[in-house]
């Protein structure tokens, strides 16, 4: 058996990446590596006891080469009578809604495709032909955008218990020397030879120009380090993961949106809005606060730098009780009271600049006929309106300032909506009426969040900010002969794990 053969058998074994009657997607390019991840698992499948299919993805950008590259991938799986599956995406047309790369808009379709195929054809693992000199250039080229400690530990044999790489820890000399021997078919994407890609210029110049002029085993020494941030990785992923599901929730657009055990988010799974619990958050080593944050960003579908991780990080410990970032393609962080918010507010897109309440979520008017709970779920709130039978002197320090009214001043039914131009009020232990926007501003509510605070009324007369401040004449006195509680809680949010 040819030494490629050997080494992948062991690799397998070793790092558990199969299991007896797996079956198991190759995603085949045509390109030289993953034809030699064809053959090579082709012929370990009857040995190791597991079942091989083979996927091919069309992006759209070479037709006349993907046509080609098809063909020879269904011929040579046809020889060792393997299925084999296809498909077509659209590379140009999605980078263009999306506000992607084509690099970023390719991976994703490729992901998604190779996703759908195992999930149709009841697979359990799908094999990617990544080689050693693939993980030389993807450390570097995380390293030149800008990339935390996780990022430089580069890829992984197995990844989210279903993608395996079994030839990650092997040169691609190895590889050719195994094409060779076989006579072993293979398509050369003309892709490669062009530098217009920063990965491609990474392998054409960078690493021929450190072999040369450096460090003739410049490879092997990236390898060797991201190995070692590998194994620290796994004892930091751990705690980092418990910190996660613990300050982070998320919110959906739609209901039956799920967030994907997978470091490929989609437009399809990525949340509505991320909050971090800031009173948490920051009881975490800075270690662990910063994968928390490039968490939230990776998984909001943007690709944070080191330098990015460090502004958002300073956010979260800046005195200031409020505070923003703009990142790319339209994503907000903003920071208000004990909560560090991602979130778009105008959808995806290269917006610059404040944005106006008007271009978020509306707060619609809505009418409050009786005690009861009212759910406005674009908001993410649920309003409870209940009568307290049981009240003695004191009891009003047990809820917020927000919370209760004397129902005897007012009337049903009430109104529902959001601050308006003008409102005044008198605040609770005030010695007077003030503007409602002065006072929120006093209380420190972000200008982009004071659109979104409730603001009950009986006819013209403000009744209480919900969750803010009750207005002084419709407090509880002992007069009151019964309490209205009002208060505005948060629905259920998905706690990410």
């Amino acid at each position: 058996m040819h030494p490629l053969g050997k080494n992948t058998i062991k690799v397998i074994q070793q790092e558990n990446l199969l299991q007896v009657g797996d079956k198991v997607v190759a995603a085949v390019s045509a390109g030289p590596d993953s034809m030699a991840l064809l053959h090579i698992l082709a012929r370990l499948a009857p040995v190791l006891n597991f079942t091989l299919i083979t996927a091919y993805v069309n992006h759209g950008l070479r037709p006349v080469e993907a046509e080609k590259e098809k063909n020879l991938v269904k011929e040579e799986s046809l020889r060792f009578n393997i299925d084999f599956f296809f498909g077509n995406v659209d590379v140009k047309g999605y980078a263009a809604t999306q506000k992607f790369s084509i690099e970023h808009a390719a991976r994703i379709l490729r992901y998604d495709f190779l996703e759908k195929t195992a999930e149709t054809s009841g697979a359990q693992k799908i094999a990617l032909a990544h080689t050693a000199d693939d993980q030389a250039e993807e450390i570097l080229l995380r390293l030149i955008r800008g990339t935390a400690r996780k990022g430089l530990s580069g890829m992984k044999t197995l990844r989210a218990g279903k993608y395996i790489r079994p030839f990650l820890r092997f040169p691609k000399s190895l590889l050719s020397d195994y094409l060779e021997k076989y006579s072993i078919p293979y398509k050369i994407d003309s892709s490669n030879r062009e530098n217009v890609f920063l990965r491609n210029r990474i392998r054409n110049e960078l690493l021929p120009y450190l072999v040369a002029n450096y460090n003739p085993d410049i490879r092997q020494t990236l390898i060797r380090t991201a190995n070692i941030l590998q194994d620290e990785e796994e004892l930091l992923e751990k705690e980092s993961a418990a910190a996660f599901a613990e300050t982070v929730t998320a919110k959906f657009e739609n209901v039956g949106a799920q967030m994907h055990d997978s470091s490929v988010p989609t437009a399809e799974s990525y949340p509505q809005e991320m909050k971090i619990n800031l009173e948490l958050f920051l009881n975490y080593p800075r270690a662990i606060q910063r994968r928390i944050l490039e968490k939230c960003c990776w998984l909001m579908l943007c690709e944070p730098t080191s330098r990015q991780i460090e502004n958002l990080l300073q956010l979260t410990i800046h005195v200031s009780p409020k505070g923003s970032l703009h990142l790319a393609d339209g994503l907000r962080v903003m920071k208000n009271k004990d909560q560090l918010c991602f979130e778009y507010p105008r959808g995806r897109g290269h917006f610059r600049g404040s944005l106006k309440p008007e271009t978020r979520v509306k707060f619609h008017e809505t009418n409050i006929f009786g005690p009861g709970s009212y759910d406005f779920p674009a908001l993410n709130k649920r309003l409870i309106v209940e009568y307290l039978d049981d009240f003695t002197a004191g009891f009003e320090d047990t809820f917020p300032s927000g919370d209760c009214l004397d129902s005897g001043l007012f009337s049903f039914p009430l109104t529902l909506r959001g601050p308006k131009p003008g409102d005044r009020f008198h605040p609770l232990g005030a010695p007077g009426s003030k503007k409602v926007n002065d006072f929120l501003g006093d209380q420190k509510v972000d200008l982009h969040s004071r659109a979104l605070v409730p603001v009950l009324c009986a006819d013209d007369s403000i009744l209480a900010l919900i969750g803010h401040r009750i207005d002084h004449r419709y407090r509880v006195t002992d007069k009151t002969a019964q309490v209205l509680r009002v208060c505005w809680k948060d629905m259920e949010s998905k706690a990410i794990r």
